[in-house]
This record gives structure tokens, C-alpha cells and sequence, in this order.
């Protein structure tokens, strides 16, 4: 291994505290959020607490995937102080090894847990909130329970001036594009003498098995039209004209982190070649590959805090500082993501920079307290 015996003692330390953190956290979050389930699901239909705590163990990883940043932080901060009290890091200085050698395991452990977190966690998350969404929607409908959901039972309305036009439709794609079920209700103002009424008056109902919005069109298939006084009449396809924005309907009805890491690369894609805005999904995406990155700096920032010999004093100011960056971090990648997502930074440019910003400044300082 690249690792030799000191650096080895060293990642056991880092592993036994990301261990416990992350033991606490997992607890607490368990403890909350099934009180949670209890509360909402459990106040709507008799929940019994082993569903509950299933529920719950379905959002825990997506759970962990938000707080692994902040268990890492605090993990690096309790192994390298414990290090520091108990004079270690005094005698592996003295024995020849350099800060940038004994923070390597360090570096090693964060890098790893981000390259899990973005192939494993993440794709897995994203699986089992679906899983979620539809568990807690079939105890709420086996309950009597009417529920308010996004992809299923969607209305939506388009129109003009003189005419307006309802759509339902019992679900749509993660694209926001392909409504399967759709039942259509035209109504045409009334004229009268020339002149526009306030009244609306039925012009045609279709029934389809799917529709699908393409170049300003809804692309009906496999439809029934009923008009007033006429036979109902069978068509294999029709097209409508359409004011919805395909971009609002993609924003709509899907979020990015709903897309696992493994799916979202062909999702942008697709998104692409539709002619859609794919900015939310390649900062999602790009996000996603720079956690290493991320992960090491929130490690470094909290090991930095913690090498100043505690004999010195000093150490609670220099921890709480480290704290605080690590947070302020955190905040400015959702501030970044939010400028990519909108379209006022270039998704890459969003989603990396301020992790590369962070790590950089965290060696800076590094160099500066170990090399002068």
C-alpha cells in the first residue's frame, strides 16, 4: 500500500471519527424524521411505526449524501485534535514527516468517500426517493387520502382570446414533455352579431393514450374527438398548437435531484437535443463530480484549524473559524449552483469553482502555517 505505517495510524483515526460522527448524525436524523412520518403520513391514515422507520430509511441515503460534507468537517477537526492533545503530532513533526505527508491519509479518505458518494450514494438516493413518493402515495390512497402530486394527475390550461383549452392528464415523463391518459376539453368564445360575449361554449373533447409536446404542438396518438352533434370519430394522430413552454414544463414537473449520477449524463442530453434548458441538470451533474473535490476541502479546512500545538492556546477561536468557512463554503455552492441553474454562469464554472476555490485556499494556508 502507498501508505506507510504512521499515515495508516493516521486514516484509522480519520475513519474512527468519520464513524462515530456519522453514527450520531444517521441516529438523529433517523430519530427525526421517522417523528416526522408519524406526524404527516401517520396523522392522514393509521401508520404503523415499522412502515414509518421504512419510510425514513428510504430518504436516508439522499440524507447522508447532504450531511457526509459536514461529518467530514468534524470528523478531520476530532481526529487531528485528538492527535494534537495527546502530542502525537509533535512527535511524527519530530520524527521527519511533514504536515503535507501526515494530512495524505486524510486526503486519501475524502477523495474515496467522494468518489462513493457520487457513484454509489447518489444513484441510490435518487432510486430509493422514488421508492419513497411511491409508498407514501400508496398508503395515503389504500387510506382514502387524496393526494397532490406532481407527475400524476396533472391539469394544465392553455388559450387566448377566443379559445381555451383543458388538459388533463393521469401522468407525465421526467422530461415534462409526455403525458400518458390525456383527456382534452375545447371551449370557443361566442360571437354574437360579430361582437366577442363573455360566455365559452364546448367545442370537442379528445381522448388519448399519450400526448407529447414537439416543435409548439401537442402530438396526439391513438385519440377520440367528440363534437357536438357528431359521431365520435377515431384518429391515429393529431396536432394541436401550443403557447406552453416546454422549459417551464421541464421545471416543473422534474428537479435534478431526483436524477441519479449515472442517469443524468444521457438526461442533459436528451434535454439538448429537445431544444430544452438543461442548465439545472449540468449543474447537478457537474456538481456531482466535483465532491472529491469538495470533500477534501471541508477535510483540510477542518484538519488546518487543528494543527496549531495546543499549549499555544488559541485552538477554540481557530476551530470556530474553521467552522464557519466550511459553512460559508457550503452556502456559496448553493449560491454558485443557483447563478448555473439560472443561466448567469456557465454550469461548469458554477459547479466547480468554488470547490477548487476552497481547496486552494485551504493549501494556501497550509503552506503559508507549514513551509512559511
Amino acid at each position: 500500500m502507498f501508505l506507510n505505517r504512521i499515515q495508516r495510524y493516521i486514516l484509522m483515526q480519520c475513519i474512527m471519527g468519520l464513524l462515530l460522527v456519522m453514527t450520531v448524525f444517521v441516529v438523529t436524523i433517523l430519530l427525526v424524521d421517522v417523528v416526522e412520518q408519524l406526524r404527516t403520513v401517520g396523522g392522514d391514515i393509521e401508520l404503523p411505526p415499522l412502515i414509518a422507520v421504512q419510510l425514513s430509511l428510504m430518504k436516508l441515503p439522499g440524507l447522508i449524501e447532504q450531511t457526509l460534507p459536514f461529518g467530514i468537517l468534524v470528523a478531520a477537526m476530532m481526529a487531528y485534535s485528538r492527535l494534537n492533545v495527546r502530542s502525537e503530532l509533535s512527535v511524527i513533526r519530530a520524527s521527519g514527516v511533514s504536515a503535507w505527508q501526515f494530512l495524505t491519509p486524510l486526503v486519501v479518505m475524502c477523495v474515496s468517500l467522494g468518489l462513493f458518494s457520487m457513484m454509489v450514494l447518489n444513484p441510490l438516493g435518487a432510486r430509493l426517493s422514488d421508492q419513497f413518493e411511491s409508498l407514501r402515495n400508496q398508503l395515503l390512497v389504500s387510506g382514502g387520502v387524496r393526494i397532490d402530486s406532481s407527475k400524476n394527475d396533472v391539469w394544465l390550461r392553455q388559450g387566448d382570446g377566443n379559445s381555451q383549452i383543458v388538459i388533463h392528464a393521469d401522468s407525465v415523463d421526467e422530461t415534462g414533455q409526455v403525458f400518458e391518459g390525456v383527456k382534452m376539453l375545447e371551449e370557443g368564445r361566442v360571437y354574437v352579431n360579430g361582437q366577442p360575449t363573455q360566455r365559452f361554449e364546448f367545442v370537442r373533447r379528445i381522448d388519448a393514450e399519450r400526448a407529447r409536446i414537439v416543435g409548439g404542438f401537442w402530438q396526439i396518438d391513438n385519440l377520440i374527438e367528440n363534437e357536438p352533434g357528431q359521431p365520435p370519430r377515431t384518429m391515429p394522430s393529431l396536432a394541436i398548437p401550443t403557447d406552453l413552454d416546454p422549459d417551464t414544463l421541464l421545471n416543473r414537473f422534474t428537479s435534478p435531484n431526483t436524477i441519479g449520477f449515472w442517469t443524468l449524463p444521457h438526461f442533459v442530453e436528451q434535454t439538448r437535443q429537445a431544444g430544452l434548458d438543461s442548465s439545472r441538470f449540468a449543474v447537478r451533474l457537474y456538481g456531482l463530480t466535483a465532491i472529491p473535490v469538495f470533500y477534501t476541502a471541508m477535510g483540510l479546512i477542518g484538519a488546518i484549524v487543528c494543527l496549531r500545538l495546543s499549549r499555544l492556546g488559541g485552538t477554540s477561536r481557530l476551530v470556530a473559524t474553521g467552522s464557519v468557512s466550511a459553512i460559508g463554503v457550503f452556502f456559496i455552492m448553493q449560491f454558485s449552483s443557483s447563478l448555473g441553474a439560472s443561466g448567469a454562469l456557465p454550469p461548469i464554472i458554477a459547479a466547480w469553482s468554488p470547490a477548487l476555490f476552497a481547496l486552494f485556499a485551504s493549501l494556501t494556508v497550509l503552506a503559508y502555517r507549514e513551509d512559511g
